[in-house]
Formats: C-alpha cells, structure tokens, sequence
C-alpha cells in the first residue's frame, strides 16, 4: 500500500479506488499520532488484501487542497471509495481507525 504525498488529490482519487487523505502539517503534534496510526493500518488493511493509497498532503504546501476539500482542523483524515466521500475524521486518533475498518470492511 503506497504512501504519496500529493499536490493534485482530484487526480490521486481519480486514479484509485480506495484512497485515504491525510491532511496535516509539521508542527501539528496529533497529526504525527494520526501518522502512526495509518502506518499500522495500513498493514492491516494490506494483509486483508486491499489496495489502498495514502496520500499524504501538507496544508502548508497545498493549502488549495486544503480548501477545495473543506478542511477546517489538523489532522483531518477523509477515506475515498470510487471518488465518494466516505469518512471524515477531524482531530487525534481516537475512534479512527474504527471508522475507517468500518467503511472498507462494506466493500
């Protein structure tokens, strides 16, 4: 399961089916927990078979991406299915990973 960082998420969601953006910043202290947390989920989710990309995007480098997909908090985390919005999860990661074994688990 690729880690990308991206300047184009339209594109990188076009692309793939399964795609989890990841919203954050270098000085934001959750974001690095957020991080942790998608590195362990991504093994999981790659042991269950699914291919899923993370594209990672710093709002202090794409803050039009930031804006174009209605960001308002760090670390924000939204899971695409087909282009769809999915999950959003705003904040620590508390409650994250659940959300998004929730989703991916329907398919």
């Amino acid at each position: 399961m690729p880690w990308i960082n991206v300047e184009d998420l339209e594109e990188t969601i076009r692309k793939h089916k399964i795609v989890i953006a990841d919203f954050w910043a270098e000085w934001c202290v959750p974001c690095k927990a957020v991080e942790d947390l998608l590195r362990r989920l991504e093994a999981k989710l790659s042991i269950k078979g699914f291919n899923v990309i993370i594209a990672r995007v710093d709002v202090e480098e794409n803050p039009e991406e930031a804006a174009r997909y209605g960001v308002m908090g760090l670390p924000t985390v939204i899971l695409f299915v087909e282009g769809e919005e999915k999950v959003r999860h705003t904040g620590g990661p508390a409650g994250l990973e659940r959300k998004i074994m929730r989703a991916i688990n329907t398919l």
